[in-house]
């Protein structure tokens, strides 16, 4: 029996029950006008609000080049290099691209509140949750800290990845990892050109890597910097052939790589 169709039918469920869910634990505010301070500065211009939160919108967006930065600024403190190879340039997009969506919105609404504009900020706030048929804020609250904010945690932790191909060594920094770990070209022993991995189902996935040994028990994966987005390049593999002084044996999948 196939059931190719469930992963598609299971979409609108789970919308659905979320919906619901935030309806029950987070119910929509009953509209009031006796608010407890009233609004003292006089509205803002129309287009204002929305301007601000399409500015915070773009701005943690564009974080994605500060990122990026942050981590090659890092690598580059290995000092002089021939060759550093970095994480897929995804790696830094769903910080941003999550934060974009989810933070704009409740922090118009807080700053407004913390400014005095009471007014201004309930009519945002009623609104939203009259059509959504829950509290808006408290749900769009809540996501930022439950689901932007462990995303924030993972991001940052990879800045420290790399891979630095200088003239005598390999320095690798991993995830979450302040120190590098170093690689002596003298000290390779052997050198595995590998085409992909398996996937369920028995499935080939084709990602070319190269793997090497060392005299120390260790194995570096090349492509492990690049957090298996990127596939190792012909320069990167001809650099470190020659550096090693090794000549690449093959296997079709990492499995069959030979014990150290």
């Amino acid at each position: 029996m196939r059931l190719d169709w469930l992963p598609r039918a299971l979409v609108p469920v789970s919308i659905t029950f979320f919906f619901w869910l935030f309806r029950k634990w987070a119910p929509a505010p009953v509209r009031s006008t006796n608010y407890k301070e009233k609004q003292v500065p006089e509205p803002l211009p129309t287009g204002v609000i929305g301007a601000f939160m399409w500015s915070v919108g773009i701005c943690l967006a564009l974080s994605f080049f500060l990122l990026r930065a942050a981590n090659h600024l890092w690598a580059d403190g290995d000092g002089t290099a021939i060759v550093r190879l970095y994480p897929t340039a995804a790696v830094w997009c769903f910080l941003p691209g999550f934060a974009a969506i989810a933070i704009p919105w409740p922090l118009t609404v807080w700053l407004l509140r913390r400014v005095g504009r009471t007014d201004e900020a309930a009519s945002i706030d009623n609104d939203s949750s009259e059509k959504a048929g829950f509290d808006s804020f408290e749900v769009m609250k809540w996501l930022c800290i439950g689901v932007v904010g462990p995303i924030a945690v993972f991001t940052l932790l990879a800045i420290p990845m790399h891979l630095s191909i200088a003239e005598s060594e390999l320095r690798v920094g991993h995830y979450a990892s302040v120190s590098t770990e170093v690689f002596l070209f003298d000290q390779a022993k052997r050198a595995t050109l590998v085409d992909g991995y398996s996937l369920q189902g028995g499935k080939i996935r084709k990602s070319r890597d190269l793997y090497i040994d060392f005299a120390d028990g260790r194995r570096l994966d090349v492509n492990a910097a690049g957090d298996g987005g990127n596939q190792i390049s012909d320069t990167t593999l001809e650099l470190l052939l020659a550096k090693t002084g090794l000549q690449a044996g093959h296997v079709s999948n990492v499995k069959d790589l030979p014990r150290i």
